[in-house]
C-alpha cells in the first residue's frame, strides 16, 4: 500500500456521520466488515482535560489504529469511529483485527501535559452473504457496540439477529419505567450498616427496588443504566432522595433509629445546576437535619469534576451534609480529587471482599491507612464472612456492610430490625 501524504489520507477527512452511506447505502458488499469503536468516557475526558479541539484529539485516535490497520478508512461516528474493512475472510480474523485495535489503545495519550489512557468498546458486523447493505452494516455494528457500552474496558462484541429481540425488550422495558414512577412502582429497600468496634448500627443505605406489576422484581443493574442512558435518572434520583430523607425523619420522630441515611447520588444528579439548592429544599420539605443525610458518589463521577459538580459539592458540605466515596478503587485511581472535594468517607468496593488474595488485601489496607491519613472514615461493602470481618477489625476499618450481618431488607422488616437494634 502507497502511503498518502498526511493531508491526503482518508481517515482524516471525518464526514458528518454515515454521509458516505448515501452513495452506497443501498450497495450490497459481501467483503466489507464494519467496526463501530467507542472512545470509553470521551466526554469526561474533554471536560477534565478541557480539550477545546474534539476533532483534533479523535484525529489522534485514527492515526493510532491507522498504524495497526494501514487498510482501514477512518470515518467520525458520534462519539466513537467507524472502520470499514474489506476482505475479512472470517469471525476469527475479524476477532484478530478487533484486539489489534484494542491493543493500539495500551499506550497513553498526552493530554494537556498529563499522561492519560483511553479504553474502547468495539461493535462489529459482517455480511458473510447475506446481502447486508452498507448502511445496514454500520446500524449493525452500532447496535452490538449497545451491549457493552455500559461496561468499558477493551471489549468487543458481535452483531447477531439476537440483538433485535434485545433491543426490542430494552425499549419495551424503558416504555415500562417511563410509566412506573406514576404508578408508584419503585419502593427502598435499606441495609444497614454497623460500627466495627462498637457493633451498633450508625447508617442506613437507602436502596431502589422496582416491583414491575408483572414480571416482579427487576434487578437494578437492569433498570438502572437504563434510567441513566434515557435521561429518567434526575426524576428518579430527586424521588430516591426525597424517600429517604422522608422515611429517615419518621424514624428518628418515632424513635425507631437515630442515625444517618445514605442515598446514591447519580453522575447526572452531580452535573446538574442547583443540585445543592434541590436537597437543600427536599431536607426543609421533609424536615430532616442534614447532619443524618449522607449522599454517596461512585468514584468514576468524581474524578472527572467540573467546576459545577465542585460548587455542588462545596455547598452541599456547606448544608452539613456528609459526602462518601462509593465504590472505592474500581474507578480511575487517581488521588488528586481526594484533596479537593470534601469527603469525609471512602467506601471500599465490595470486589475487594469477595477475592480473598492478598492482592486485594494490600488494597484494603492502603486504602484505610490513606483514608486514616487525611482524617476520612471508612467502610468496607460486601462483607460476608467472618475471616473478612477479622482482617478488617485487625486493620482498623471503621464501618462495615453486606450479608454477613444484613442484607437490604424492605421497609417493614428495616424498621422492626432498626427498632429491635436500639
Amino acid at each position: 500500500m502507497v502511503n498518502k501524504p498526511e493531508e491526503e489520507k482518508e481517515y482524516l477527512r471525518f464526514p458528518t456521520k454515515h454521509q458516505f452511506s448515501h452513495k452506497a447505502g443501498k450497495t450490497v458488499d459481501r467483503s466489507l466488515t464494519v467496526f463501530y469503536i467507542g472512545l470509553d468516557s470521551l466526554r469526561q475526558i474533554f471536560y477534565t482535560y478541557n480539550v477545546k479541539n474534539e476533532t483534533g484529539f479523535l484525529r489522534k485516535c485514527a492515526d493510532r489504529i491507522h498504524h495497526f490497520c494501514s487498510e482501514i478508512v477512518v470515518t467520525e461516528g458520534g462519539e466513537g469511529l467507524l472502520l470499514h474493512v474489506h476482505g475479512l475472510p472470517s469471525k476469527k480474523a475479524a476477532e484478530q483485527l478487533a484486539r489489534k485495535v484494542i491493543e493500539g489503545f495500551s499506550e497513553p495519550f498526552l493530554m494537556n501535559g498529563t499522561e492519560i489512557f483511553l479504553t474502547v468498546s468495539l461493535g462489529i458486523c459482517q455480511d458473510f452473504d447475506q446481502g447486508k447493505s452498507r448502511t445496514e452494516l454500520i446500524k449493525g455494528a452500532e447496535m452490538a457496540w449497545t451491549l457493552i457500552k455500559e461496561k468499558p474496558g477493551s471489549n468487543f462484541h458481535f452483531f447477531s439477529p439476537d440483538i433485535l429481540t434485545t433491543w426490542k425488550d430494552t425499549f419495551n422495558l424503558e416504555f415500562s419505567l417511563r410509566k412506573a414512577l406514576k404508578a408508584n412502582q419503585f419502593e427502598l429497600h435499606y441495609q444497614p450498616q454497623k460500627d466495627i468496634k462498637t457493633g451498633g448500627i450508625v447508617g442506613c443505605e437507602a436502596l431502589l427496588r422496582w416491583k414491575h406489576p408483572d414480571e416482579g422484581y427487576i434487578p437494578p443493574d437492569h433498570f438502572i443504566p437504563l434510567a441513566e442512558s434515557s435521561g429518567m435518572m434526575i426524576e428518579l434520583g430527586e424521588w430516591v432522595l426525597r424517600e429517604a430523607c422522608r422515611r429517615n425523619k419518621q424514624w428518628h420522630s418515632s424513635g425507631t433509629y437515630r442515625g444517618l441515611i445514605g442515598v446514591n447520588l447519580s453522575a447526572k444528579q452531580l452535573q446538574q445546576p442547583g443540585m445543592a439548592e434541590k436537597v437543600k429544599g427536599i431536607l426543609a420539605e421533609t424536615g430532616l437535619s442534614a447532619a443524618y443525610l449522607e449522599l454517596e458518589i461512585t468514584e468514576s463521577a468524581a474524578i472527572f469534576q467540573n467546576n459545577e459538580v465542585l460548587d455542588n459539592l462545596m455547598q452541599l458540605k456547606d448544608l452539613g451534609v456528609h459526602l462518601s466515596i462509593d465504590d472505592f478503587g474500581t474507578g480511575y485511581s487517581s488521588l488528586r480529587y481526594l484533596s479537593i472535594f470534601p469527603i469525609s468517607k471512602l467506601k471500599i468496593d465490595k470486589m475487594f471482599m469477595k477475592q480473598e488474595v492478598q492482592h486485594n488485601q494490600a488494597i484494603v489496607k492502603s486504602i484505610i491507612s490513606m483514608s486514616h491519613s487525611m482524617e476520612m472514615k471508612v467502610i468496607a461493602e460486601g462483607v460476608e464472612t467472618k475471616e473478612q470481618l477479622v482482617f478488617l477489625e485487625k486493620e482498623n476499618c471503621d464501618e462495615v456492610q453486606g450479608y454477613y450481618f444484613y442484607k437490604p431488607l424492605p421497609l417493614k422488616e428495616a424498621s422492626e430490625l432498626l427498632l429491635q437494634a436500639q
